[in-house]
């Protein structure tokens, strides 16, 4: 059975796997193999920022029961214009606000709210949605996020890396 804490252990192991793979890749964070292909700076703010808003908000509604709704968007970069200037202590900047919120969103979930609290996932850009509880939730975020680290994975072996 999936716990709470097993989920904390899961999103720091998520964090530091994004930390190993951008490890010495700060001065080609824009740099694609293909025009059609993802830099780290894209797949980055990718994963932070999906959904919209970022993970730790969409936790910390449905824990505390203020949502009961949130929308994805696919295939979003999520780069501002702002984002495509910083620098790399910038970025990490960003990640560690990013899994410091979610840390503090798991802080007030119980093992109780993995199965017993539910939202609908409204996938905008394939027009679906779905009824999901807690843990699913968290279940698609572990692989969005595998996904895009793999994908990150392989950008470094196209470096040199």
């Amino acid at each position: 059975m999936t716990t709470i804490q097993s989920q904390r252990e899961n999103v720091e192991s998520l964090r530091a796997a994004l930390l190993e793979l951008l490890d010495g890749m700060n001065y080609c964070l824009d740099w694609k193999p293909e025009e059609t292909d993802w830099s780290a700076r894209e797949i980055v703010y990718h994963i932070l920022d999906s959904p919209p808003g970022g993970m730790a908000a969409v936790v910390r509604g449905i824990v505390s029961g203020e949502i009961s709704e949130y929308e994805i968007w696919s295939d979003r970069s999520n780069v501002t214009e702002a984002r495509a200037t910083l620098d790399m202590a910038e970025v990490g900047a960003d990640i560690a606000a990013f899994f410091a919120a979610f840390g503090a969103a798991l802080e007030f979930a119980a093992d109780a709210d993995l199965t017993g609290r539910r939202v609908t996932m409204r996938q905008r850009t394939r027009g679906r949605d779905e009824e999901r509880t807690l843990e699913a939730v968290l279940s698609a975020f572990d692989r969005h996020w595998r996904a895009h680290l793999e994908q990150l994975g392989e950008l470094r072996t196209a470096l040199g890396f």
